[in-house]
Parts: C-alpha cells; structure tokens; sequence
C-alpha cells in the first residue's frame, strides 16, 4: 500500500512538472526575460567570486579552490530552493487567505504534497545550476582530493540532506499563516537565513557557527556536503547532518498536520 501511494505521488509530480513547463514556455517572452534577469543577477554575485580566486591565499584557512566548492554547492541548492521550493511556500499564506486551500483539502492526495510542491519554476534553476556545477567542477578538479567513490556518495548524501532540510527548515515559517494569515516577517527571515549560506560557515564566529548547525541547521544545508569532500566532516557531524535532515523534516511534517487540523476554512 505505501509503495502504491508513492508511485501515485511520484505519477502526480511528473504531472506538475509537466503543467509548470507548459504553462513557463506559453508566454516566452516572459521566460526570456526572466532567465535573462537570473543570468544578470547571478553575474553580479560571481563578480565577488572571481576577486576571491585572482586575490588567491586563504580565508579562514579555506583555500580559492576550496572556496569554489562552496560556493558551487551554494549556487545549485539556491537553484533547488528557488525551482521546487520557493513559489510553492510563499503561497500559502495567499491560499488561505482566499480559500484555496479548501479545495486543495477534498482532492485525493496529499494535502502537505500538493501545496508545497504543485509548482517546479523550471527559468530561475537553469542559470544557477550550469553557473554552480561549474564552479564545483573546476575547484573539484584542481583540489585533486576526493575524487573517490566514497567522497562522491558523501557528497550526494549530503547534498540530498540539504535538499530536506531546505524544505523543511524554510516550509515550517510558512506553516504558521494558518494562526497568522500574513507571513511577510517570516518570509524576510528565511531570505536572509539564506544568504547565511553565501559563504563558508567557518568565516563566522564559533558561535554563530552553533547556531547555525545545531539551533537553526542553516549552515548544513550546503557546508556539510563540501566539508565531506575535503575531509573535514567528523563522524559526529556527519550523523547530526543526516540525523536533523529527519527530524526536521518530521518537525515540520507534525506542525503541517497541527495546522490542518485546527484549520477552519477561509469562511471561519
């Protein structure tokens, strides 16, 4: 029966996908528009990318090519946010203020799966994943370390952490429009908790640091799978990584459930 209802989910998604690319490709001057406006802010943000790997040395003990992992490893899961994530979860607030959300609840699927994953923006990720496996290939190639099979399984293993946490760390703010309707404060919140991933965590303050892995897991997201490569990733860490990518994840699944069921409709 489980494995039913996932292949069913599964089928459903690609039908999302499917409608989300149809719908971006009907009006194709606003898909060019829009990759060209993602391509022009994405060069702004390599502008400092460039000064740090020609200025060379190290920043706290992070080397250039170091840091192009990094910052590679930022760049894709900022396209995994914005692709799969974003649109759907800003929405919320919006779906219930206006009732949306009371039709969404008879249709015969998961509530939580097609809220916060009806929409997969296929124009913002495509700049930002070509731009962030670049700069993985080439601080990657020219590191010459971890190049073995078990640094590219920790890397992916972390990586697909990231893509949990990021959903459930970023969803949970959202969850709360069903006490709060409006969400603008939580919705700047979690843009700047983003950016906190800019960079690598090491150039903050030890406790900022503890924040940011224990407290509010926002440095795991895209540190973890970099410091697995460069073998700088403790066996310790490297539980807590996956272990609250789940209990996130199950955070945010039992507050979803919490709202739904004190849920009364847009009518009251």
């Amino acid at each position: 029966m489980q494995s039913l209802e996932i292949r069913k989910h599964l089928k459903i998604y690609r039908q999302f996908i499917k409608m989300s690319v149809m719908q971006q490709l009907e009006y194709r001057v606003n898909f060019i528009m829009g990759f060209l406006g993602e391509c022009v802010y994405l060069f702004s943000k390599m502008l400092y990318v460039m000064i740090v790997y020609r200025a060379g040395g190290n920043i706290s003990g992070l080397s250039s090519d170091q840091l192009l992992l990094f910052i590679g490893t930022f760049t894709i899961m900022t396209a995994v946010f914005v692709g799969l994530f974003a649109d759907n979860f800003f929405g919320i607030s919006r779906q219930i203020l206006k009732g949306e959300l009371d039709v969404f609840i008879v249709k015969p699927v998961s509530l939580q799966f097609f809220v916060t994953m009806r929409f997969v923006d296929i124009v913002k990720p495509i700049p930002n994943i070509a731009a962030g496996t670049a700069l993985i290939v080439i601080g990657w190639s020219r590191l010459g370390a971890g190049t073995d099979i078990t640094h590219i399984l920790s890397y992916i293993l972390f990586m697909l952490c990231g893509a949990v946490l990021t959903y459930s760390l970023f969803l949970i703010p959202q969850i709360l429009a069903f006490w709060t309707i409006k969400t603008g404060g939580g919705n700047d919140i979690t843009s700047r908790l983003w950016d906190f991933n800019n960079m690598p965590m090491k150039i903050y303050h030890k406790w900022m640091q503890r924040i940011g892995i224990f407290a509010v897991p926002v440095f795991v997201i895209t540190n973890f799978p970099v410091m697995a490569v460069i073998n700088d990733l403790s066996m310790y860490y490297r539980i807590w990584g996956v272990a609250v990518s789940v209990l996130t994840f199950a955070g945010a699944r039992l507050l979803w459930n919490t709202a739904i069921r004190q849920y009364s409709s847009a009518g009251g």
